[in-house]
């Protein structure tokens, strides 16, 4: 159903927040051989798919997943070669320090390190605490300002290098919050619909979902399904309804969204019925961009989050199955509130 190696090609590439061009023609190289599709791509980068199904909707349906990752910006070259950097998303600091990372310049990619004050230099309460993301530095092996303001400029993306793997029912790799949404909405569009559909792959969902948010005043859908990656409980921790293995997870608040309430409880009972896997998020939180901003045409909008593990550092890990359930979910769902059902 997923696309194993689809995936894992999505999580190479690079896509810091307002710079998700290669994602977007990955993903349409996969879409562009299906029937009965057009594409469109947003002044913002965003990629919206309407898909002809066998009716024609009722009620108008856009599915939004968002393709960008958390990463940095380079800010200022400093004199000794080293290169300050601007936090983009949300970022662990823990650990972080020494890790091997992509810069994305204009003449290519060049590989560097993630630095920060030696431990020698640093307070007895400092040494006790992660270093914060945004007092973190690039270190590309530059000697001087001049040699690294050869090498990057402001604005340059910085991403992760990190690998990929499987190993069992686990995968492991950068960006998985965003990229795993990307390979459960491709997959869902290669299926035969019953019912138009239109599908939104967005930008900037890292930085308060700007894409998203001029997609949805362009489709004016009267509902929104919103995909992402969601943080996964820890072993030590209450599950909250996200948890590893147990199906994607609906939620119906976060910090600053109500979702449509209706919507919620239908999902949930038509996954009961249909034996689909699926979680109820009782914790409340993530930020409510995505939420936000596709309700900003009036549209009934439901977050559906596929529980990760580790988002914000170099590799995240999910559950091949959650996100196979996810677009198990979807395909059921959808042709209901397509109808008017729900």
């Amino acid at each position: 159903m997923i696309n194993w190696d689809f995936l894992q090609e999505l999580c190479s590439i690079p896509g810091v927040s307002g710079e998700e061009k290669g994602v977007r023609e990955r993903i349409l190289r996969e879409l562009e051989s299906l029937e009965d599709v057009s594409f469109h791509t947003t002044p913002l980068g965003c990629l919206t798919v309407k898909k002809q199904g066998r009716k024609k909707a009722s009620v108008s349906v856009l599915i939004c997943a968002p393709m960008d990752e958390p990463g940095f910006l380079v800010s200022q070259i400093c004199d000794d070669g080293t290169v300050k950097l601007t936090p983009v998303g949300d970022i662990s600091g823990q650990a972080l320090c020494g890790r091997p990372v992509t810069v994305c310049t204009a003449k290519g990619e060049r590989s560097g390190v993630l630095g920060a004050k030696p431990v020698h230099l640093l307070t007895a309460e400092e040494r006790g605490k992660p270093v914060p993301a945004g007092e973190l530095y690039l270190d590309i092996g530059a000697l001087s300002k001049e040699e690294a303001g050869e090498a990057v400029y402001p604005g340059d993306r910085v991403v992760f290098a990190s690998p990929w793997s499987q190993s069992g029912n686990m995968v492991f790799g950068r960006s998985l919050t965003s990229r795993a949404a990307c390979a459960v909405l491709v997959s869902l569009l290669h299926r035969d619909l019953e019912f138009d559909l239109t599908a939104a792959f967005t930008t900037q969902g890292e930085t308060g979902a700007g894409g998203l948010m001029t997609v949805v005043h362009d489709v004016q859908p009267d509902v929104v399904l919103c995909i992402e990656g969601a943080q996964a409980s820890s072993p030590d921790e209450e599950d909250g309804g996200c948890a590893l293995g147990k199906g994607p997870s609906v939620s119906f608040m976060d910090t600053r969204m109500v979702y449509d309430f209706r919507l919620f409880r239908s999902v949930i009972e038509m996954a009961c019925r249909l034996h689909i896997p699926c979680q109820e998020r009782t914790a409340v939180d993530g930020d409510g961009s995505a939420g936000r901003a596709a309700s900003q045409t009036g549209a009934r909008t439901l977050m559906v989050r596929i529980p990760v593990r580790y988002p914000g550092v170099p590799v995240s890990m999910t559950a091949k199955e959650d996100l196979e359930n996810t677009v198990r979910l979807l395909e059921a769902v959808c042709p209901e509130i397509a109808a008017g059902s729900f």
